[in-house]
């Protein structure tokens, strides 16, 4: 049952997300059309300003939906409304704390950009980005209910539904009224159902909800708040990396280039998000492991999703390395691409963050989040100076070359020692062998599909481009089935499928 759950639920979130995001490319290319490069780019920055005030949230929303495993299990009503109680208090006042600081900063916006811009009523604009997002925080936390009764697919569903909306709209009203007033308007409207309905939902799945008092005890609480401190440092590290980028481009080279790496990173963060679903499908079921399971079946697993999740990872990596320039070119044109050595460096970084996925599933499956703290703080710290340093010497470049100094100084060696330390118990070189054996592996098709793919990645038609993107899905995938045909994981995983093959023909025939 916990291996048909988490299926239904990682399956699912990734079609269901990769659905979701086509309409998201298709207003990003009519945006740039109908307003041009430079409100691009401010829409790009006002997303990352946002961002980086989330770190109000503190990081409760995880270590809540971790705290509700086991009153859930047991059915305990009275303390799963209690958190959820504790939960809707914080989170109000986090929204009523963002609201307020972004409107003090809403008339020294411009100040966060190096050149003077040709945008008028930038504050206003800020600000109706900024309820935008405030809205969300006095609506959203009954939904982790959903994550953690492994119903996550349903709330994956519906805010798909929500995005198709939003992005149908403004595409029309972008091409009909090239009006960015209306396009933000719209956004705010929208959401503003989607949170309506969705909590009408929970309330109707859930109607003791309503009906019950909730109450957690004092050791719990202190508890909480001493995970909820843990998950602050990590906001806080997450914050820095993912959302200073933009702010110390548009400062230290210049607005354009702002729009021209969120556009990179518009596919790659789709990328990341596709395979964070699918390994957050299974974060609830690892959760029940936890709980059920001895060291040495919880180890067993790990070894297999990480298997699963180098193929995962380095087929979508050598893939965008050889397509990602072209597919820039022939959605928003060659004026939008960036230099080679911000391209490799990015796509580097990416690989870093995505191959710690099962670690991370893992990790906050068992819920550890006070053991290393403060490596986020010490990484944030190195990743902030460093792109400072390095963007004034190299340019763009810098920005992530010190993303990456950061993330090999700190993060990509304390993650895998705190979960096989405090969780596996074993030593942490069984995970570095494995991983450097994967990087060596992984070099055998990143060389033969871009020799492959020579030919055709610098002609920009949709004819070469489907070429490239075939010769990748079949010289990686059957490469990796040479490799490891006889690998222990795979003959797992080989088995499962050849399960779901036999019942489905099982079901025809019948």
């Amino acid at each position: 049952m916990r291996l048909k759950k988490s299926m239904i639920n990682s399956i699912s979130n990734i079609l269901i997300y990769f659905i979701s995001m086509v309409p998201l490319f298709i207003v990003r290319k009519v945006f740039l059309n109908q307003l041009g490069d430079e409100l691009l780019s401010v829409n790009s920055l006002f997303s990352d300003i946002i961002g980086m005030m989330s770190i109000f949230e503190l990081g409760i929303g995880t270590a809540i939906v971790f705290s509700l495993y086991k009153p859930f299990a047991v059915d305990d009503r009275i303390k799963i409304k209690g958190y959820l109680d504790y939960y809707q208090k914080f989170y109000r006042r986090v929204g009523l704390i963002i609201l307020v600081v972004g409107l003090v900063l809403a008339p020294f916006i411009s100040k966060f950009i190096k050149v003077d811009i040709k945008v008028p009523y930038l504050g206003f604009y800020f600000i109706l980005y900024l309820v935008n997002t405030v809205i969300s925080y006095f609506f959203t936390y009954k939904t982790c209910i959903l994550q953690v009764a492994q119903q996550g697919y349903k709330l994956t569903l519906s805010t798909a539904l929500s995005k198709l909306a939003i992005s149908s709209f403004q595409i029309i009203v972008l091409i009909k009224y090239q009006n960015y007033y209306l396009y933000l308007l719209l956004e705010i409207f929208i959401n503003l159902i989607y949170y309506i309905l969705i909590n009408r939902y929970i309330d109707k799945k859930y109607e003791w909800l309503s009906q019950t008092k909730g109450k957690i005890e004092k050791s719990e609480e202190q508890n909480l708040i001493k995970n909820i401190k843990a998950m602050f440092m990590h906001k806080i590290g997450s914050l820095v990396i993912n959302s200073t980028d933009s702010i110390v481009i548009a400062n230290f080279v210049n607005l354009i280039s702002v729009g021209k790496f969120k556009s990179y990173r518009m596919v790659i963060a789709a990328v990341e998000t596709l395979t964070w679903k699918g390994m957050s499908g299974i974060i609830a079921s690892i959760g029940n492991l936890i709980a059920e399971e001895d060291e040495q079946s919880i180890y067993l697993v790990h070894k297999r999703l990480f298997f699963l999740n180098f193929w995962m990872v380095s087929f979508i990596i050598i893939s965008l390395f050889n397509t990602l320039n072209q597919f820039i070119v022939l959605w928003l044109g060659v004026d939008q691409l960036i230099d080679s050595l911000t391209f490799v460096v990015i796509l580097l970084n990416c690989y870093f963050s995505l191959m710690r996925s099962s670690v991370e599933s893992f990790k906050e499956g068992a819920g550890v989040y006070h053991e290393d703290r403060y490596a986020p703080l010490a990484e944030s710290i190195i990743n902030l100076v460093a792109s400072i340093i390095l963007v004034q010497w190299i340019g763009l470049p810098g920005v992530f070359l010190g993303t990456m100094i950061s993330n090999l100084t700190v993060v990509f060696w304390i993650k895998p020692l705190v979960v096989y330390r405090h969780l596996f118990k074993r030593s942490v070189l069984e995970y570095f062998k494995t991983y450097f054996k994967y990087v060596l592996i992984a070099i055998i098709p990143l060389i033969l599909s871009s020799w492959l793919t020579a030919p055709f990645k610098y002609t920009y038609t949709i004819g070469a481009f489907s070429i490239n993107v075939m010769i990748n899905i079949l010289v990686i995938n059957i490469l990796y089935l040479i490799i490891f045909w006889k690998n222990n994981e795979f003959d797992y995983f080989k088995s499962i499928l050849i399960k779901i093959g036999s019942g489905l023909y099982q079901k025809l025939k019948g």
